[in-house]
Formats: structure tokens, C-alpha cells, sequence
């Protein structure tokens, strides 16, 4: 019996001595990211949603300079076709000629005569029942999706951090006071209070250029920012009472110096962890925003086109459906990706 016990234990730690060489291997001359990457390619899913991220990035990237370069050189067609001068395609000019390489369907200019066409080879995504091109609509979507999503994460995070940190490290009446107002903010429906706030600003934002992103981007920053700030703050609590704070403290080291040089950058595995994640989220509530008719009526939005033929899934099942699918996919990758990416920066969490 005691052989038995013997072999096992023996197993047991021919089994973590192989472990431990496996780890120092991968982390020996590597920095954070790459071995947080090297986990990383372990997680068939997490890698599957990095996948689907980058190729969405890409997408975004392509559409965006393509919309500049059309608004920049699109109308200054020198031929006399008809569907040049109507601008219904986005081109590529030949320099030193007067040809254009079609490349795609405008989004907002309407197609005469092929209104309401199911995919075919010419639309595979079809149109819609003004001529749109629904495709062109998903591509030139991306970039207005992911930009918000990212920007109005990144807000939430900022401001999540730096509430957190303070009232972590100082900790006392002013910590009493901050979480007695989180514990506010995360109990309010914060979805419907997003909804009035938008609605009560939307027609003064519109006025101005670009009035209604930031509208939208800094209220959902100022309702968020509650539970990225309780995950900071339990962190912060944990790493000021460490000895490299200690260490700062004692040669005189400023609050703020040991909050934004030590503290800070040591608690940037969940931070990441939450933006990630949460640019998921943010990209639904924005959709959602869209969806339920408080979007920018000019952009070209995924929400924005889901709400204007969500009624004509049974008629025209392809106009809801690819602008679904599009949020599906996105909200797929960023949170497979984020899950992954915990895992990877923590593999304690496993």
C-alpha cells in the first residue's frame, strides 16, 4: 500500500517539476504580451474570437479609408456614366486616366430599380427597400460600431480606474462616501436610465457635428463606471499594503506618484480584463439605443438598420437578419477573446 502511495506522490511531482519547466520555458525571454498570447493560443475559443476582433478591425480599417478617400475623390468623376455621377459605387481612380475601378456599393446612395432584391451574385446580402445595398451597409457599419464601442469602454474604464484607486488607497469617509454612491449607481436601470438621458439631450446634440457621440459616449461612461470601479478598488486595496508601496512611501514618494507610477500599472491585468469584455457591452447598449429609435438618424448603423426592417423578417427575412448577424458576430469575438484573455492574465482564474 505504502508503494502505491509512494509511486503516486512521486507521480505527482514528476508531473509539477514538468508543469514548472513548462512555464519557465514560455515565460524566459518574453515579455507581458507575448506570453500572455502564448496562453492565449492554448484557448481554441478565446483564439477563434481574436479571430473574428482582428478580422472585424480589418474590415473597419478597410471601410474607413475608403469612405475618406470617396468623399475626397468620389465626385469628382470626369466620365459621364450616370451611376458615376450619381455616386452610387465607391471607386478607386487610376492616376493619369479618367477610369475608375468600382469596388463597392455606396451605403447611402440609393440604387435605382433594385430596391427590395434578395442575395444574388450581384448583392449577396441583397437590398433593402430603399436600394441600399445591405452588404455595403454591414461593411461601413463596422467602423462606427467598433469606434464607439472601444471609445465609450475605454471612458468607462478611465473613470472606473481612477475612482477606484483614489478611494481604495485613501480609503476612510472618502471611501464610505464613493461606494455609498456606486452602490447608487449600479442599483439605478441603468439602460433605461441611458435611454431618457439620450433623449433628453438628442435633439441640442444633433445640431452639432459630432454632438451626438459625445452625448452618448459621456453619459454611458458616467452610468457605467461602477462595477469597473469596485474591481480597481479591491485590487488597489490589496496591492497598497505591499512592500514595493512601503518601499515608495518611506523615500517620500508622492500619493500620486505611488498611485499612478506602482499602483496603477500593477493592476492593469483586470483593467484590461474589463475593457475588453465590457467593449462587448458597450456595443449593445449603443445598438440597442439604435434599435429602440434614439440613434444617429445620418450614420450608417447596424442598430439603426435592424430597427427599420425588424418588421420584415417574414417578407424580407435578409434585411434584419445580416445586420443581426453582424451583432452576434461582434459581441461573439470580444467576449470569447475577453474570456480567453482572463484566463491569460490570470491563470490562477482557471
Amino acid at each position: 500500500m505504502s508503494t502505491v502511495e509512494e509511486t503516486n506522490i512521486l507521480s505527482e511531482q514528476s508531473q509539477r517539476e514538468v508543469e514548472i519547466l513548462e512555464t519557465l520555458k514560455l515565460v524566459e525571454g518574453s515579455n507581458l504580451w507575448t506570453i500572455t498570447y502564448r496562453r492565449m493560443k492554448k484557448d481554441q475559443l478565446g483564439m477563434f474570437g481574436f479571430g473574428i476582433v482582428m478580422l472585424l478591425v480589418v474590415v473597419a480599417v478597410v471601410a474607413f479609408i475608403l469612405m475618406q478617400y470617396d468623399a475626397l475623390f468620389g465626385l469628382q468623376n470626369p466620365t459621364s456614366d450616370p451611376w458615376d455621377l450619381h455616386n452610387y459605387f465607391i471607386e478607386i481612380w487610376i492616376p493619369g486616366t479618367e477610369k475608375y475601378i468600382r469596388v463597392i456599393a455606396h451605403p447611402r446612395h440609393i440604387i435605382a430599380g433594385d430596391d427590395g432584391l434578395a442575395p444574388n451574385s450581384k448583392y449577396p446580402f441583397g437590398t433593402d427597400l430603399l436600394g441600399h445595398d445591405v452588404f455595403s451597409r454591414m461593411v461601413f457599419g463596422t467602423p462606427l460600431s467598433l469606434a464607439l464601442g472601444l471609445t465609450g469602454q475605454i471612458f468607462t474604464s478611465i473613470i472606473g480606474t481612477f475612482v477606484g484607486a483614489i478611494s481604495g488607497y485613501y480609503g476612510g469617509l472618502f471611501d464610505d462616501i464613493v461606494q455609498r454612491i456606486n452602490e447608487v449607481i449600479i442599483g439605478l436601470p441603468d439602460f433605461v436610465l441611458f435611454i431618457f438621458a439620450v433623449a433628453l439631450f438628442r435633439e441640442v446634440s444633433l445640431t452639432i457635428p459630432g454632438g451626438y457621440y459625445i452625448v452618448v459616449l459621456t453619459i454611458l461612461s458616467l452610468i457605467s463606471w461602477g462595477g469597473t470601479s469596485i474591481i480597481v478598488r479591491s485590487t488597489i486595496l490589496s496591492l497598497k499594503a505591499r512592500e514595493f508601496v512601503e518601499a515608495e512611501r518611506a523615500l517620500g514618494a508622492s500619493d500620486a506618484r505611488i498611485i499612478l507610477r506602482h499602483i496603477i500599472p500593477n493592476a492593469l491585468s483586470p483593467i484590461i480584463i474589463i475593457t475588453t469584455l465590457g467593449i462587448a457591452g458597450t456595443i449593445m447598449s449603443i445598438t440597442a439605443l439604435a434599435f429602440f429609435g434614439f440613434g444617429d438618424p445620418t450614420a450608417v448603423s447596424w442598430g439603426d438598420d435592424l430597427a427599420k426592417y425588424r418588421d420584415q423578417l417574414i417578407t424580407h427575412w435578409w434585411m434584419p437578419t445580416f445586420p443581426a448577424m453582424m451583432i452576434f458576430l461582434t459581441m461573439l469575438g470580444f467576449n470569447l477573446m475577453g474570456d480567453a484573455l482572463r484566463d491569460a492574465l490570470d491563470p490562477k482564474l482557471k
